[in-house]
């Protein structure tokens, strides 16, 4: 039931499109028309009288006018969805069809003559090719063709069977023969032509499907880049928001740290510690990844030495190699890449924690070489290598073997996802080597660089934090409150405000101060960068500012570089805080 309800609107389709097409050849077959009627009059007039031509050809051109008004009515009808009139207008072509083909056939009786046989084979030559010529442009609707066609040929075999000749009459046998011929070749024409539309019109409902399949994918993409930009902006927010009661926990762990405790309190306070630090790092690699996903996380290359990075990372990474037992080992090179010093240092970093948590009381050596014109940095380590099932889905976010307790302590499964992504942000990936109960090697490689200005290294300075005076600028109490405990403890003299105004005040009733810290996103339209602009053209205007927020949006990077100001993201560990503080001291 179904089959047959859908297949009378395709059948219908096809027979308007034939009648449409029919009617575009017409214009075609006037010409033709013309040529053969001209033929038939010209070799008709040594044969038969001129009265008789005259009257032939004035019939001939009535079923032409006849012809021609059909065609004109046929274009006046337009657009018709129902189209019952295009059917009207193939129905009276076939009633023309059948006038013309008894106006054609009755030449036999008015041309042929069989006292000369040569009128016989004249008007049959003109016959057969009107009758040939007209398949193509008839096979849209056959039985137009087949009306025609019979009673050309209806008429043929009736004269040449009337001559009496035995010859005639097989010649009219023979022209009902090639009247079948064409019709089968008629019939075969209109099969492979319905057949043609059937295809382009399933075509066209393909392409239809395709188009409709095509906008539900932009409305799609469009509905994925408007939540990717909510992501973006939830990200920005969530950013700042979630990392400032973790960075005023940080801070009052540390304050804590630095009472007078007995042995049980310190222990709690060491515990305390231990779980911030887990949290600081499980929350910086979540939001590491949402900023990777969200494509705010831009590589900005220039040259950099190899050698200054193995000098930070091994700072970063000394400490934690001697705790889990394993002999960390740096080779010294004197190359330079084409890279981005923030991004190729997190992605070491994070290739260098994985080694060593993987190959406790082994050892891990970082090494650097040229290799197929490309400088390859490698991590390898005498660890326990990589079965080959877990090879491809170590670099999958939250996958990590070897601890099925899912301890904090050995983070969330993301520094492997998080250093692909970002070696891909630098045109280069993480090439992955192991060999299962011997150890494992990854590497990635950047462009060589010609050696630059490498900074001269200098001595560690003082600490040179007590005594400075301090203003901090945050909407936060409670991380104004943790921030002016620990510095106070310090013997750094802070004064606290939460805006821009009590900034003012503050900075008009004391002495000057040595820095000024801010938040970056405070109470109103002023963000931080606009606070320190405003402040630093005051009079008694802080020596040194910096921003400290947790707002991760990369523009507020670049404005920030732009403006010369330092920038320390929340949470800040307080070793990271004194550090900074010593730095703008020394500035």
């Amino acid at each position: 039931m179904t089959a047959t309800t859908g297949a009378a609107p395709a059948r219908n389709r096809i027979d308007d499109a034939c009648v449409r097409t029919l009617f575009r050849q017409l214009p075609n077959s006037f010409a033709a028309a013309g040529v053969v009627t001209a033929y038939m009059a010209a070799t008709a007039a040594p044969f038969a009288s001129a009265v008789t031509i005259g009257l032939w050809l004035a019939v001939q051109l009535s079923t032409q006018a006849m012809r021609g008004w059909l065609l004109l009515h046929y274009r006046r009808l337009g657009t018709d969805d129902s189209g019952r009139r295009r059917e009207t207008a193939a129905r009276l072509n076939t009633l023309y069809m059948l006038s013309a083909g008894l106006v054609w056939g009755a030449t036999a009786f008015l041309f042929m003559d069989a006292a000369h046989p040569i009128t016989v084979a004249l008007t049959l030559c003109g016959l057969y090719g009107i009758a040939g010529g007209s398949v193509p442009g008839n096979a849209y609707r056959p039985v137009g063709l087949f009306l025609f066609i019979g009673a050309i040929f209806g008429l043929v075999m009736l004269r040449l069977a009337l001559m009496g000749d035995r010859g005639y009459l097989v010649l009219g046998l023979a022209s009902l023969a090639y009247a079948a011929i064409l019709a089968s070749f008629c019939r075969v024409q209109n099969r492979e032509i319905r057949e043609g539309f059937a295809i382009r019109f399933e075509n066209e409902r393909l392409v239809a499907a395709l188009e409709v399949e095509k906008a539900e994918a932009e409305a799609a993409r469009a509905r994925a880049e408007q939540a990717n930009l909510g992501k973006s902006q939830l990200l920005a927010a969530a950013s700042h928001d979630l990392r400032q009661p973790l960075h005023a926990l940080s801070l009052f762990a540390e304050s804590l740290d630095s009472l007078a405790l007995d042995t049980a309190a310190r222990d709690v306070v060491a515990r305390i510690q231990t779980n911030v630090a887990a949290m600081e790092s499980l929350f910086n690699g979540l939001l590491d990844m949402s900023r990777l996903e969200a494509g705010v996380v831009r590589s900005r290359m220039a040259p950099m030495s190899l050698r200054s990075l193995f000098d930070r990372l091994s700072g970063y990474c000394d400490g934690l190699a001697e705790r889990e037992g394993v002999d960390l080992r740096f080779r010294d090179t004197d190359l330079w890449v084409m890279g981005d010093a923030v991004l190729t240092e997190q992605i070491c970093v994070n290739l260098l924690t994985n080694a060593i948590r993987y190959a406790p009381g082994g050892g891990v050596l970082v090494a650097a070489r040229r290799r197929g014109g490309r400088v390859s940095i490698a991590v390898t380590d005498t660890g326990m290598g990589i079965a080959e099932d877990d090879q491809a889905r170590i670099f999958d976010a939250f996958v990590q073997l070897g601890n099925p307790e899912r301890d904090r302590g050995k983070g969330l499964g993301l520094g492997l996802a998080i250093a692909r992504r970002l070696a891909a942000l630098q045109e280069s990936r993480i090439i992955l080597e192991t060999r299962p109960g011997r150890g494992s090697r990854f590497s990635f490689d950047l462009a060589p660089a010609k050696p630059a200005a490498e900074p001269v290294r200098v001595a560690a300075a003082p600490d040179l934090v007590a005594g400075l005076r301090l203003l901090v600028i945050d909407d936060d109490p409670a991380v104004r409150d943790s921030t002016g405990l620990l510095l106070r403890q310090w013997g750094v003299s802070v004064a606290l405000a939460a805006d821009v105004a009590e900034a003012d005040r503050l900075i008009a009733g004391a002495d000057p101060f040595d820095i000024c810290l801010s938040d970056y996103r405070l109470p109103g339209i002023l963000t931080g960068l606009d606070v320190i602009a405003r402040l630093k053209g005051r009079r008694g205007a802080p020596r040194a500012f910096a921003l400290l927020t947790g707002d991760m949006d990369s523009g507020l990077l670049e404005e920030a570089d732009a403006a010369g100001i330092v920038i320390v993201h929340k949470p800040a560990q307080p070793a990271r805080l004194r550090a900074l503080l010593n730095h703008l001291a020394q500035a």
